[in-house]
């Protein structure tokens, strides 16, 4: 209407300040049209491909931003301070609990009162001048009008307000996102065990690449040397075709079984370094213990004292004990908003209005507010609390129940792992003893190169399964470590470095493989205030990564919400 009145004409006999108000609301009424259409008119405009690619290239630079380059070769502890440094999956999650512990400070000031600063301007273009009229008689007064507030008033006041309903729901808000902060610490646990070990089995798959690698190629062209021999003798007739032909056969047999190791070979050096965070395509060298000095790590707890442990431990259900006190402190926020709320306020005012007698005031009251519908879904809303309640307990019976099964079954998985690799680990004996004999005779002329080529393959495959069962081994092993709830990482570090955090990896991991340290984790009050701990070390180095216009890159993490054991 205003806009639809503003583009009239000005009616004839208008006043001067009538019709200068009438143009006004012709401008008013105009400039909301433009408006209108201006928001109308936005379309969608997509980033130009110089953009995508200016973008892309700052996000690979933020990637490896601050990375120290690998100094020598790698060891297990360095593979395993690096991915909790630098892995960008375990930085989310940190930033999931730094968001986490935020959202509990902030909290904290809900539990305050109110303190607000109100400020304003009131004017009129006339004095708001009265006349009176009699109750009775309906008369009205021959008196001139009269006005008691004058046309341009600046008003102010700073009131303090504290509603007792509002401090019991925000204090049990706040328990309740402190409880959630201890879900993402434990979240983060989950992360660091699983890292762990993603990180063991890549390890021993890059280590049994550099291991193999170069014999697995020189073996391969001698056996395509020796097959071009074996096409040129059959060609030449020099021996009885058909053995000619066993011996390609056995040739063709020994290349594709080394071709297919080579393929399998290929990637593990590559998901270690993903998982480490190092550029695709850098070249690095694993130090690997001495393959005689690789043995199965010792379990100092009997399957009893596992279980004991996993249902105190277990990362998942921890998380699952504090959604139940989640629950339980939901319950009491639904009683307590059917209660009547009561607020308290203060204030000191202020109004320039000259006609007052005091322009400053102080003001004071109290309000009692009840919401009697509530009385009508109170036992709705309980029932549903109860049952919020009741299904965050059977969630957690049934995760209990799934992690007795898997402390079972990742025995059972390390046992029988511990058991391939004793029998991997005597073949590979028996092939190497195999294969140094073939060569001896080889050079005495008792045997030829198709029969060293084979045995030479034979070692090899054998080799290749002594690594592959040992990595199997250390997966066992790390699972079994992340369903008791043993951490990898030590309490605390001398030094936020990384070879600092290299060090103390390395004396942990050598304990809990000597069958020590398998102590459960303390349990600290509040995360947020830890000092000298393992998190100060691996939280320090990652800067914010910044977009290519200089703004804060901003990373959703989104909560995982299985919380099943892996």
């Amino acid at each position: 209407m205003l806009i639809y009145v503003g583009f009239l004409g000005i009616p004839r006999g208008m006043t001067v300040s009538f019709r200068e108000r009438w143009l006004q609301i012709r401008v008013i009424g105009a400039m909301s049209v433009v408006t209108v259409l201006g928001a109308c008119a936005i379309v969608p405009k997509p980033l130009t491909q110089t953009e995508f690619e200016s973008r892309a290239a700052a996000d690979r630079q933020a990637m490896f931003a601050d990375q120290p380059p690998l100094a020598g070769p790698l060891t297990l502890p360095d593979a395993l301070a690096r991915v909790l440094r630098y892995n960008l999956d375990r930085r989310a999650r940190m930033m999931e609990e730094a968001l986490a512990l935020g959202q509990l400070d902030l909290d904290r000031f809900d539990l305050l009162p109110e303190l607000t600063a109100n400020a304003g301007y009131a004017g009129r273009d006339a004095f708001n001048a009265t006349r009176s009229k009699d109750l009775v008689t309906q008369v009205a007064s021959d008196a001139n009008p009269t006005y008691s507030t004058d046309r341009d008033l600046l008003t102010a006041d700073l009131g303090l307000t504290w509603n007792i309903l509002d401090f019991g729901v925000s204090w049990y808000t706040a328990h309740q996102n402190a409880d959630r902060a201890l879900i993402a610490a434990e979240r983060r646990r989950k992360a660091v065990a699983n890292l762990a070990q993603e990180v063991r089995h890549a390890f021993w798959r890059a280590a049994a690449t550099q291991a193999l690698r170069e014999r697995v190629i020189a073996v391969i062209a001698e056996a395509e040397r020796a097959l071009s021999d074996m096409a040129r003798v059959e060609a030449e007739r020099l021996r009885e075709p058909t053995e000619v032909l066993r011996m390609q056969k056995t040739l063709l047999e020994n290349i594709r079984q080394l071709e297919g190791i080579d393929q399998r070979m290929v990637s593990a050096k590559a998901e270690l370094a993903a998982l480490i965070n190092l550029p695709p395509g850098t070249d690095f060298q694993i130090a690997a213990s001495d393959p005689a000095d690789m043995r199965v790590p010792d379990v100092p707890m009997p399957i009893e004292e596992l279980e004991r442990a996993a249902l105190a431990n277990n990362p998942d259900l921890r998380e699952q004990v504090y959604r139940s006190r989640i629950a339980t402190e939901e319950t009491r926020k639904e009683l307590l908003k059917l209660l009547p709320g009561i607020s308290f306020d203060f204030s000191r005012q202020y109004d320039s209005n000259s006609f007052l007698h005091d322009n400053h005031w102080n003001q004071w009251g109290a309000k009692i507010t009840w919401n009697l519908l509530n009385l009508l879904s109170a036992p709705d809303r309980i029932a549903h609390a109860e049952t919020a309640e009741q299904v965050a307990e059977a969630r957690r019976l049934a995760l209990r129940m799934a992690v007795l099964a898997q402390v079972h079954v990742v025995s059972h998985q390390l046992a029988s792992a511990g058991r391939q690799f004793d029998r991997a680990d005597r073949l590979w004996r028996i092939e190497t003893r195999l294969a140094e004999a073939s060569g001896l005779r080889q050079q005495g002329g008792a045997t030829n190169d198709v029969e060293r080529i084979t045995t030479e393959t034979s070692a090899i495959a054998a080799e290749l399964r002594r690594y592959q069962t040992f990595a199997q081994v250390q997966m066992a092993y790390g699972k079994l470590l992340a369903t008791v709830g043993v951490d990898p990482l030590p309490d605390r570090t001398s030094g936020r470095d990384l070879p600092d955090l290299a060090r103390a990896i390395g004396s942990r991991l050598a304990s809990l493989e000597h069958g020590e340290a398998w102590s459960p984790p303390e349990a600290d009050a509040d995360p947020a205030t830890v000092p000298d701990t393992v998190s100060d070390a691996l939280s320090g180095p990652p800067p914010s990564p910044r977009q290519p216009d200089g703004g804060p890159l901003v990373v959703d993490t989104v909560a995982a919400t299985d919380a099943s054991p892996r």
